[in-house]
């Protein structure tokens, strides 16, 4: 019965997708009876928030989604959350291969935390076997024990049904990848007793990307990492399904721009980081590619920089002198990109991206640094350079961790954030006047 329940949060939330055709009728099937109140408010309430950039898409201000119909049958009481005996190792950390899973690590490691990993293909970034080949790279350079591996095959994405039936006036079908992980992690800490689930996301997920005047909301794209979801998924995990699990954001305390400076303790690492969800591991054309390559620029030395993208399908545009030639404001087609995430153009790109005060900074150091192009050249300087210093005052210093982050872990991690505002503080400080 309790694993019932289990592959019933796996189903609902992988059903989250379908749900962007905006149905006028859910239907629970077999599992009609678990629809409790109390799980509804958790799916509903992810779904208006997640797909909140497909309602203001699609043109749906007032859109909710129906609440499925009691259970006709089946009356069984939905168990009780049970208290998972701990494994030999507490800690699972989930690993997409990134600079924020690469920053995660270390500060597990920094903490003395033994960890294991766990690592998860999605066919909506290509082959799996190359995501998982590409995440060992990473793993390579890191301290975890034992790793667990997930392949997701899903060609929901790739359906014709928006196109088939035009009469709901849907665009296309989205899905929220994120949200799915946090229930694929959860069989893996069931079978190998993990009661601490990590992810590496930082608060620079908090900042929506606009202002809907119709409905009064500030949507967030990343709604599904925020801080506000977290407490949300995790307390309703313990309150329903294991009492004793935490799954948090071990990255919560800071933001970007600590991450970024962070990596310069595991500079050899850098180059086998990726960050690209249409052309791994790089395409150098989209919105999370430009982000994470100008903050590399601006914090990172430049020969770890060229190595980095060295590797990426789409490089190979600028002085082969600077960066290994590897120059994403040298490509036109990036311009809207770079200026929505500089917040001079209509709203901030709908992609894994930080925020707008850390993309001007960092685009700042870049110039300050040298690195220009045709789409970088145009960009007035002064404002950037005048907000800086309020910039790095206010991201810089680590908040106090949540209720959410294991008290003793973030204990432990104390001194290694702190030493993460001083590297932040001090490369900005000798490239700002």
């Amino acid at each position: 019965a309790f694993m019932r329940l289990v592959e019933f949060h796996l189903l609902a939330f992988e059903a989250n997708k379908a749900a962007s055709l905006a149905p006028d009728t859910i239907d629970a099937g077999p599992y009609a009876d678990l629809v409790t109140d109390e799980f509804w408010a958790l799916w509903e309430t992810i779904f208006h928030n997640v797909w909140a950039v497909w309602r203001y898409e699609n043109d749906l201000p007032d859109y909710r989604l129906p609440r499925p119909l009691p259970a006709a049958g089946r009356t069984e009481p939905v168990p009780s959350p049970i208290d998972l005996a701990p494994g030999d190792v507490d800690t699972l950390m989930l690993c997409g291969g990134g600079k924020d899973s690469l920053a995660g690590m270390t500060l597990l490691e920094g903490a003395g935390v033994e960890y294991d990993t766990f690592v998860y293909s999605h066919s909506t970034y290509g082959r799996g076997d190359h995501q998982h080949e590409l995440i060992d790279g990473l793993l390579a350079h890191c301290a975890h024990r034992r790793l667990h591996r997930g392949w997701v095959l899903d060609d929901a994405v790739d359906s014709p049904a928006a196109t088939v039936h035009p009469e709901r006036g849907i665009a296309r079908l989205i899905a929220a990848e994120t949200v799915s992980s946090y229930w694929t992690a959860l069989p893996v800490a069931l079978a190998h007793g993990f009661t601490r689930v990590a992810l590496a996301i930082t608060a620079s997920t908090d900042e929506h990307n606009l202002h809907w005047d119709r409905t009064g909301e500030d949507v967030n794209y990343l709604w599904g990492m925020s801080g506000a979801a977290e407490e949300l998924l995790h307390d309703y995990v313990r309150e329903h399904l294991v009492s004793n699990l935490a799954m948090f954001h071990i990255l919560r305390p800071i933001h970007d721009l600590d991450v970024f400076a962070m990596l310069n303790e595991r500079l050899p690492a850098v180059p086998a980081t990726h960050s690209c969800a249409q052309l791994k591991p790089w395409c150098c054309r989209c919105a999370k590619c430009i982000y994470v390559w100008m903050n590399y620029v601006a914090w990172l030395p430049e020969e770890v920089v060229a190595e980095t993208f060295a590797r990426s399908g789409g490089a190979g545009s600028g002085d082969p002198g600077v960066l290994g030639g590897v120059n994403l404001f040298a490509f036109p087609e990036n311009r809207l990109v770079l200026r929505k995430m500089l917040g001079l153009e209509s709203y901030k790109p709908t992609d894994c991206v930080g925020t707008v005060a850390e993309a001007r900074l960092a685009f700042l150091l870049c110039r300050r640094k040298g690195v220009g192009g045709p789409i970088a050249d145009e960009i007035d300087l002064d404002p950037f350079g005048a907000e800086a210093p309020a910039t790095v005052d206010r991201y810089a210093p680590p908040a106090a961790p949540g209720r959410v982050v294991p008290a003793d872990l973030a204990e432990a991690m104390g001194a290694a954030l702190a030493a993460s505002e001083e590297t932040a503080r001090r490369i900005a400080g000798e490239l700002l006047p």
